[in-house]
């Protein structure tokens, strides 16, 4: 896993305290990419662990004003959008069919994913799907195991 350096962070986002940072997170069972998009469209990425609690602090600690953060919905649940929204944040928990993919087949990475996301969510091209409640995510999970059973 890549190094989180707080002070390179920290230099990128010096002299746009004022401006809006939008965030794009890929989100994995071990790791999250996270890319960083200031108002003049520059983006850094660094790798953290797949814990919510981290990543609201490392976010936090820039100091810096987010307008949204985003990621794209799947099997790791709606965890860390629950947790971000508590702490504050603006969260878009987007369709993986409601994002814009390009026409031609190129490189796909982890890092270049997060990028789009927050290059998406700056531009104001992602809509959130609902956020299910813990309850109600208990309650679909233990239907959809039910229905595996049955089938």
């Amino acid at each position: 896993m890549a190094k989180f350096s707080l002070s390179k962070l920290r230099t990128f986002a010096k002299g746009f305290e004022g401006d809006l940072f939008s965030i794009g997170l890929d989100v994995h069972k071990r790791s999250y990419h996270i890319a960083l998009r200031r108002a003049d469209n520059q983006t850094i990425t660094w790798v953290s662990p797949a814990n919510s609690e981290c990543v609201a602090d490392q976010i936090e600690d820039l100091g810096i004003k987010v307008d949204c953060i985003a990621y794209e919905a799947g099997p790791t649940g709606f965890g860390l959008a629950r947790f971000l929204d508590r702490a504050g944040h603006k969260v878009i928990v987007a369709a993986p069919s409601r994002i814009p993919r390009p026409t031609t087949s190129g490189a796909k990475t982890d890092r270049l994913d997060c990028i789009k996301l927050a290059e998406y969510a700056a531009k104001g091209m992602l809509k959130s799907i609902a956020v299910l409640s813990e309850e109600l995510e208990a309650e679909r999970s233990l239907a959809r195991r039910r229905h595996q059973l049955v089938d």
